[in-house]
């Protein structure tokens, strides 16, 4: 009760100053970033004093041994093994998208044939297998 008490009789004294009457800012937050400062400063000088060693450089064009992709980019993964780099670009950026975002307007146009259906089935048909073909090359480490 006593506390209560003196804390109310002295509330509103102190001006924000807190119990050793320094005020917060600037004083203790100008002492606090000074400080910060002087420890980035020291581990900046310390890093370009002592860099860590790089080991020997990559190559982008040979994958280590024991790695592997994840499973959804074993494929992928395979067919740029065996498709030269040229066409997988082109085929990739320049056939695919624009034969993917078309497809919807013709397909009315090709199903309406005899054969139209059958014929999608089977290049779709082609291209999972395909696809899990390649995956299984790729996950048993066929080059």
């Amino acid at each position: 009760m006593d506390n209560i008490k003196t804390s109310h009789s002295t509330a509103g004294q102190d001006h924000g100053h807190g119990e050793g009457g320094v005020p917060f800012f600037p004083d203790h937050f100008v002492k606090e970033m000074s400080v910060m400062a002087l420890i980035f400063g020291v581990v900046l000088f310390l890093a370009t004093l002592m860099p860590m060693p790089v080991g020997e450089p990559a190559d982008a064009l040979k994958t280590p041994p024991g790695i592997k992709p994840e499973w959804y980019f074993m494929t992928v993964y395979q067919m740029l093994k065996y498709v030269p780099k040229s066409a997988g670009l082109v085929f990739s950026f320049v056939i695919f998208p624009p034969v993917m975002m078309l497809f919807p307007f013709f397909y009315n146009w090709y199903t309406k044939y005899r054969y139209g259906r059958l014929i999608l089935h089977t290049i779709v048909a082609l291209g999972v297998l395909t696809a899990i073909f390649l995956a299984m090359l790729a996950y048993l480490g066929f080059e």
